[in-house]
């Protein structure tokens, strides 16, 4: 009983943990997106999750998030900058070459302020109302074991006073 209650105060405690950060990055204007492609290995792993918040300036280096015309987006960072036109060149740091096409500053989402490698694997192998299910199902059964162990520790202790 003891163990299970240590493991039950560690999940809720987890569980408040990421509630109280998801409401703080949404307060913040701050977007998450999982990287699903190598490109910018090593900095940011493949499967990582990156942070990215709105700027009021773009520079060569910074390594943004964007959007292509097909909707995606991507990650790359910025090699150079068409201050005249409003272009962004990009170009993923383990790619060979910069990408065909420049970004208009109006497709840029953000700037990359924090990677948490291998966490957006979550995020890429199952859908948000899945991992919510699987959240919910793991504290259902916690509540649910927590409860017959105190009933039984509970009908224990109750026997044993009537044997006295």
């Amino acid at each position: 009983m003891k163990i299970f209650n240590i493991i039950y105060n560690i999940v809720a405690i987890t569980i408040t943990l990421i509630f109280l950060f998801t409401a703080g990055i949404m307060f913040t204007g701050t977007e998450v997106f999982a990287v699903a492609t190598p490109s910018m290995e090593t900095e940011i792993p493949e499967g990582s999750l990156v942070f990215v918040r709105e700027a009021q300036v773009y520079n060569e280096g910074d390594v943004i998030t964007a959007k292509l015309f097909s909707g995606n987006t991507f990650t790359h960072r910025i090699v150079s900058v068409d201050v005249e036109k409003g272009l962004f060149y990009t170009k993923g740091d383990s790619n060979p070459t910069q990408d065909p096409l420049p970004t208009a500053e109006a497709d840029i989402i953000g700037k990359v302020v924090l990677c948490v490698p291998y966490l957006g694997l979550l995020a890429l192998n199952f859908n948000s109302t899945t991992v919510i299910f699987i959240v919910a199902a793991v504290l259902v059964a916690l509540m649910l074991i927590r409860f017959i162990l105190h009933k039984k520790s509970a009908k224990e202790a109750t026997e044993i006073e009537k044997n006295q």
